[in-house]
């Protein structure tokens, strides 16, 4: 079900250190990119796909950080200060198993009460994958970026925001790719 209200931005500048700096959203996982998989989950649900990366993604919107090195905070805010719809999905490039039911899930319980619908597993949150409301989110991401607060889960946990959580879901739907033992 396609939601126009929702853009998806997908955080492909990590710089990869525990891979040797390769391009996590190229890497092959049952025959397709992690970028190829998460664009056929996403690409049917959402308004439009935003790559946040320091390179040209042809074929998509793409935006670099404003402040280098801040690490994905400084990714979700770049997607933020271009979304063109109130609602902006997250997802962290190196999730090759997000699945369709997950997200529909997630923008389900993206209502008129809510700030922001966010996961937990065993009771932490992964921001990583979480729905804002730009209006109510992108100020406290600025607020948190300018003042060097990166960690990323702070946003749900510590700025008021009313977040819906989602805490009964399959931790294989977020698992990320960070080493090469991770690539089985």
């Amino acid at each position: 079900m396609n939601h126009p209200q929702v853009s998806a931005l997908i955080l492909a500048g990590g710089r990869a250190t525990r891979l040797g700096g390769v391009d996590k959203s190229a890497l092959v996982i049952e025959g397709e990119t992690i970028f190829a998989r998460q664009v056929r989950v996403l690409g049917p649900r959402v308004a439009e796909i935003i790559v946040s990366t320091s390179a040209e993604v042809a074929g998509y919107r793409t935006v670099t950080d404003r402040v280098a090195g801040a690490g994905p905070i400084a990714g979700i805010a770049a997607g933020l200060a271009v979304a063109t719809t109130p609602w902006l999905l997250v997802v962290a490039g190196d999730m090759p198993y997000l699945t369709g039911a997950l997200i529909d899930r997630m923008l389900g319980a993206s209502t008129t009460a809510a700030d922001a619908v966010g996961i937990r597993i065993d009771g932490l949150p992964e921001p990583l994958c979480c729905v804002l409301r730009v209006a109510a989110a992108q100020p406290v991401i600025e607020r948190r970026l300018d003042s060097g607060r990166l960690k990323a889960s702070g946003v749900l946990t510590d700025e008021g925001l009313a977040v819906t959580w989602l805490d009964e879901v399959a931790r294989g739907d977020l698992t990320n790719i960070n080493t090469p033992d991770d690539l089985g």
